[in-house]
């Protein structure tokens, strides 16, 4: 019974190791730069093509434009809030 404790110890305690240090190998890939920080915006960044001082290129989902994105910028991704038509903010 003991063996078995310490054997499930063992496994956890491995994975927990291996995952972390899985997710700060993903981290460290990214300019350090707020644009970055948010998970939801580097998703649209290109973090190897820094196009102008601050400012990274973002492609649309789409496919169908780029624009200079500023580094010290993040995307609000909440779309219930702020997601419009006509200029109108859309009632939930």
């Amino acid at each position: 019974m003991k063996k078995r404790i310490k054997l499930i110890t063992a496994v956890i305690a491995g994975t927990a190791i291996l995952i972390g240090s899985v997710w700060l190998i993903n981290e460290s890939r990214y300019p350090n730069a707020p644009a970055f920080d948010d998970h939801f915006t580097r998703k649209f960044l290109n973090k190897d093509k820094k196009v102008a001082s601050g400012f990274y290129e973002f492609k649309s989902k789409t496919g169908q434009y780029t624009i200079w994105f500023p580094e010290e910028y993040q995307m609000l991704h909440d779309a219930s809030e702020y997601y419009s038509t006509n200029g109108k903010l859309c009632e939930n």
